[in-house]
């Protein structure tokens, strides 16, 4: 099996972030369009986080981990096209 690696794009939208995010670091780096749809991600575990009484814990290093863990890599295929069967 081919080994993908996930590219350091990631590692470069979160340089120079602190380690606990704010909703506003949060929106901003994940290109949304407001804090309200960043709350509703929080809410539905979309993004990884704790929710303390009202405040929302949100740290850099999950939120990558969490990302880099979603990436769609392409799947091997045969010569024509389709989808490799592997079993």
């Amino acid at each position: 099996m081919e080994m993908v690696v996930v590219s350091d794009a990631l590692d470069k939208l979160f340089e120079g972030l602190p380690e606990r995010l704010g909703i506003d670091d949060l929106t901003r780096v994940l290109g949304l369009a407001d804090r309200t749809v960043t709350y509703r991600w929080l809410r539905d575990g979309i993004v990884p986080a704790i929710k303390l009484g009202k405040t929302w814990l949100i740290l850099r290093d999950d939120v990558k981990a969490h990302l880099r863990s979603q990436y769609n890599v392409p799947h091997s295929t045969d010569n024509d096209g389709a989808q490799a069967n592997d079993e």
